[in-house]
């Protein structure tokens, strides 16, 4: 894409979000195309409408070029789907509670979003549009430490601060803008260590020589379970891998539905989300990268210490970065938001 094209899909990305077509924008910050200024070139960033989010965030990725471009929806209450907005693709209610970001990135309105995660809130909702993820509680640790909430089940926790991107090389752009401790971090991806990486496969788990050295949890189990799974296993590999989804396809993946009765709970057990909706409550760092399954990704994890994130992130540059040529095709066509329907003659 030349200079120019790249202007010009920028602000179509402009005109589609203020036209709004799914509900997902709540505001939109037309002179994001100031970045462009100058032979510049800039990528826009939506946030979502939480009060947690600091501005140092915004502006450190303003430092690495992206301008910010909307204010997104997000699910009241940080409820794990939201009612408001709908899924593009399945039609269902949107994962949540980082919904409107999410939607906002696969919709090509944005080509980067920030959102928090206690529960899941960054990883499902990324997972269920097939996109990438990241969470980690380094990322303005010492902010996010003062929004302390309790879960719908009961757990206490400390969000996350996180990004979501269509591809791998945008959220790792953004992620070097962001993450803490920068000169630790300078090596990212680049560490030749061998990493001891576990995987859960078929019920068991396997360490880096594939050999089985436990059985694997039920990851539809309770939230407790989980957490005790992932405090025992990650101080022990540098990097633990689940293939996780469909992300509510099946099922609804929310407590305030599932909390009724078997049949409801049953529903909510077949929403794919396993180690997803523990990841940050269990204080590690996480990301998920998508696969061609609608809602389905690897979700890879690790303790919070820069050098298991370095390796994490190796690991994710290791995997294909699947991309579905119909969506981009039809939701990368933000001239289809820009037209009317009645006939207008040419000027």
């Amino acid at each position: 894409m030349t200079q120019n094209e790249d202007v010009i899909f920028h602000a179509k990305m402009t005109m589609a979000a203020w036209k709004n077509p799914y509900g997902s924008v709540e505001r939109v910050f037309p002179l994001a195309i100031d970045g462009f200024a100058q032979g510049k070139t800039a990528r826009y960033l939506g946030i979502k409408n939480v009060a947690s989010i600091p501005e140092e965030i915004v502006f450190r990725l303003e430092k690495a070029g992206y301008a910010l471009h909307t204010l997104d929806k997000a699910a009241y209450g940080g409820r794990a789907v939201d009612m408001q907005l709908k899924n593009p693709v399945t039609g269902r209610p949107m994962t949540g509670s980082s919904s409107g970001t999410a939607m906002n990135v696969f919709l090509c309105f944005n080509d980067l979003g920030i959102g928090t995660d206690g529960g899941g809130s960054v990883l499902a909702p990324a997972m269920g549009l097939n996109l990438y993820g990241f969470i980690s509680p380094l990322i303005c640790s010492g902010q996010m430490k003062k929004y302390e909430k309790r879960s719908t089940d009961g757990i206490l926790f400390c969000p996350s601060l996180g990004l979501i991107a269509r591809s791998y090389q945008v959220l790792r752009h953004g992620l070097e803008a962001v993450l803490d401790v920068a000169e630790e971090y300078s090596g990212i991806g680049t560490d030749e260590e061998d990493a001891r990486i576990y995987r859960l496969e078929k019920g068991e788990i396997l360490d880096e020589k594939g050999a089985s050295i436990g059985e694997a949890p039920d990851l539809s189990g309770s939230r407790e379970e989980l957490i005790q799974f992932l405090q025992t296993y990650l101080p022990k590999c540098d990097c633990l891998i689940s293939r996780e989804g469909p992300v509510d396809v099946n099922g609804m993946g929310d407590t305030m539905f599932g909390h009724f009765d078997e049949e409801t709970a049953l529903c909510q057990r077949k929403a794919g989300k396993g180690l997803i909706r523990v990841a940050n409550m269990a204080g590690a760092t996480a990301m998920c990268v998508p696969e061609r399954g609608l809602g389905c990704g690897q979700l890879l994890l690790c303790q919070s210490v820069p050098g298991k994130i370095r390796k994490l992130l190796r690991a994710a540059e290791g995997m294909d970065e699947w991309k579905d040529d119909l969506i981009a095709w039809y939701f990368g066509n933000l001239d289809q938001y820009l037209v009317s329907g009645a006939f207008v003659p040419k000027i």
